[in-house]
């Protein structure tokens, strides 16, 4: 706490734990919620008296929270207007005497806001950004409309790159100054070829792959702003130089229909593999020579990316979001512009014929996140943050 004790805010003594609740809409398996996981479960227990709050009804990584280290609270909201959540959030934050309100996504800081009102106590206010341009015009409106106004209520705002970053202040001058990066992290060791050097050649072989047939993979859900109707698009034309090639699609979505009934419009039906959704995607990640990104709106800084960089897999991604701050061009992979199948294709096609420079791409791309994107750095500097703000 700054500047000696205020209402509603706790004296902490000096060998006490911050007390931290992460809000959070739901548990799906998705990037920001994957990443907010990630969070709270490595944050030091020692440190950190760790509550995460979860108002929708989706709760698939709900085993992945570690607990006793993490209490779990779920209150699930029956309608858009249904205020339950809000009391909820606003008892824990009175009754565990919070410090900080960490939220993730515009959604969770408009849940944690309310409950900020409504609670006697008044906790610092972070909230951490995950979107940098919109799928719609409506949502568009609701950044001018409400969401704006919520994050001048907040302590700093949380960019996972610095292309968010700057996107955000120019949309909104009030931002500069109160904003911080911090790069979305995966766990090196964990996402390590040498953890699963046999399932690749497994899995190959379970779907009928040649150990010399090229094998590109998209982990991503199945909605629209995902690309995947470019991204079969454009793998269509590259098979047109005749290389051996396939596709691995995981995840799952409102869109998975009409995705495999483009397959099968494509004729591409002996050429892709829909694997559904995996737990683990090393395997997969293990299995492929080159990991393709399509996606035309929303993506920030791709967990998913991270993940393939971080397995030695280069990425072919749209120049979206952060990108362009991992995947560097015949570094770590190849940059295509958003909504663009040719130019995806053509990348396709380069990265199919050059399996030594596509292997020497992943070596890199994997030696970058260990260097800059690792998940110990952002919980060191998550760390800093909160103890700032507590």
């Amino acid at each position: 706490m700054h500047g000696g004790a205020k209402r509603g805010t706790r004296v902490r003594k000096p060998n006490d734990r911050l007390r931290v609740a992460f809000v959070l809409p739901s548990l799906v398996r998705a990037g920001a919620e994957t990443q907010t996981v990630n969070l709270v479960n490595g944050l030091a227990d020692r440190a950190f008296e760790k509550h995460l709050f979860v108002f929708e009804s989706n709760m698939d990584q709900a085993d992945r929270v570690r607990q006793p280290g993490v209490a779990l609270h779920h209150v699930s909201r029956r309608s858009k207007f249904d205020l339950a959540p809000v009391r909820a959030l606003a008892r824990l934050i009175d009754e565990k005497e919070i410090d900080v309100l960490h939220c993730s996504l515009q959604i969770a800081l408009f849940m944690g806001w309310c409950a900020r009102r409504v609670s006697r106590r008044k906790p610092r206010l972070l909230v951490a950004l995950h979107t940098t341009h919109n799928r719609s015009r409506r949502e568009d409106m609701f950044d001018l409309l409400l969401f704006q106004w919520l994050m001048r209520s907040c302590n700093r705002i949380i960019c996972v790159c610095q292309a968010q970053e700057r996107h955000w202040q120019n949309k909104y001058a009030f931002l500069r100054g109160r904003t911080q990066v911090i790069y979305n992290g995966v766990d090196t060791e964990f996402f390590s070829p040498d953890t699963v050097s046999d399932a690749g050649a497994k899995l190959r072989r379970e779907l009928g792959i040649a150990p010399d047939a090229v094998v590109a993979c998209c982990i991503a859900a199945f909605r629209p702003e995902k690309g995947h109707d470019i991204l079969l698009r454009a793998f269509a034309r590259a098979l047109e130089s005749e290389v051996d090639a396939y596709l691995l699609l995981a995840g799952a979505g409102p869109r998975l229909s009409e995705i495999e009934a483009l397959v099968t419009e494509l004729g591409l039906n002996q050429r892709v593999e829909f694997l559904g959704i995996r737990a683990d995607v090393r395997p997969i990640l293990a299995a492929a020579d080159v990991s393709v990104i399509a996606s035309t709106a929303v993506e920030t800084f791709s967990i998913a990316m991270l993940e393939s960089l971080s397995m030695g897999v280069p990425v072919i991604a749209t120049d979206i979001g952060g990108a362009g701050e991992m995947v560097f061009p015949d570094e770590t992979g190849l940059l295509v512009p958003c909504g663009d199948p040719e130019s995806l294709a053509r990348a396709m096609t380069k990265m199919f014929g050059q399996p030594a420079a596509c292997a020497a791409m992943g070596r890199k791309g994997r030696q970058l996140v260990m260097r800059q994107f690792s998940e110990e750095m952002m919980l060191s500097r998550t760390t800093d943050l909160l103890v700032e703000h507590g």
